[in-house]
């Protein structure tokens, strides 16, 4: 999380060194939702890693993935035909918590690949608390059961850049 701190003390001097930093998960829209659990496993320590299985189905979306956490299998609530990277995200942020956030880089907004961050809770808040909670959101906004990432139209995603004073 020292990337982080160090981007939010300057971050336009720091915006490209964090923007290549080891810390960002960048997520395509295209990847495979199981790829997407990978990549934030890649990042938690053996004993935080996300326990998950796919299973083939019957139906158009012809996947189902399970989430297994103290003994209980919990499939990730897709719709009937498609999986989708917001609902994975979702997914993910629900079976780290409370120990883990994932944040979304906001910087990120308005391409086709954004980019995450996971780190402990305890260390999000010693971050808000260094730099208020809505200048790290600004930059760093807490996935919620409501978030809307991929999924944002076009409409949207230029809204949100104007609100942040990048359109």
């Amino acid at each position: 999380m020292e990337n982080v701190k160090k981007f939010l003390l300057a971050p336009d001097e720091s915006k490209d060194d964090f923007w290549e930093s080891d810390f960002l998960i960048w997520v395509d829209w295209r990847d495979f939702d199981d790829s997407i659990i990978k990549y934030f496993n890649d990042k938690l320590p053996d004993e935080d890693k996300i326990q998950f299985e796919c299973v083939e189905i019957e139906k158009e979306r012809e996947i189902d993935i399970f989430l297994c956490k103290n003994g209980v299998k919990t499939a990730i609530p897709y719709a009937e035909d498609c999986t989708d990277r917001d609902t994975t995200l979702k997914s993910i942020q629900e079976y780290v918590s409370p120990k883990y956030q994932v944040r979304w880089y906001m910087d990120s907004l308005g391409s086709d690949t954004l980019a995450f961050c996971i780190g402990l809770t305890s260390q999000w808040e010693q971050l808000e608390q260094e730099f208020g909670s809505e200048k790290v959101a600004y930059y760093f906004a807490p996935i919620q059961a409501d978030s809307v990432m991929f999924e944002m139209d076009m409409d949207e995603v230029f809204d949100l850049l104007e609100q942040r004073g990048e359109a």
